[in-house]
Parts: C-alpha cells; structure tokens; sequence
C-alpha cells in the first residue's frame, strides 16, 4: 500500500464516524427523534382514529348546548325611564 492509500483509508474512516460529540451533532441528532416522536404521534392517532368508534365531536356539542341551557331566548330586561 501506498502512503496515499494509507492516507485516505484513514480519511475515510474518520468521515464515516458522526460528529456526536459535536454541539452541531447533538442538535441533529435532538432534531431527527423530535421528528421521529411526530411520524410516531400522527402514526398512532391514525390507528385511534380508525379503532376507536366515532363521536359527534365539538359540532354535536354545539349543536345541542342551547338545548342544554334551556330555550337559548332570556327575557330582555325592563327599559328604566
């Protein structure tokens, strides 16, 4: 082998190993399980969403709260001369 050879052998093998040690590879390294836990969190509500039975949601809240609070329509108060 050549001292060339040898050279970049071992340029390589130092380019392959990832900066963890780095600030800059501990940020990438936060960043990429940051996205990681996100395609988790959506990947798990799609399985709830597709399991669990459907409910009305805030559209049926709504939808019935005057129901709930009575007529919906108060008396307007007396005008004061």
């Amino acid at each position: 082998m050549s001292a060339a050879e040898i050279a970049d052998n071992r340029w390589e093998t130092s380019a392959s190993k990832p900066p963890i040690t780095s600030a800059a590879g501990i940020s990438m390294l936060i960043l990429m399980s940051g996205f990681g836990l996100f395609f988790v969190w959506i990947l798990v509500g799609s399985v709830q969403g597709m399991i669990m039975p459907k409910t009305e949601g805030l559209a049926g809240e709504y939808k019935n709260l005057n129901q709930q609070q009575g007529s919906g329509e108060a008396e307007a108060p007396a005008a004061v001369e």
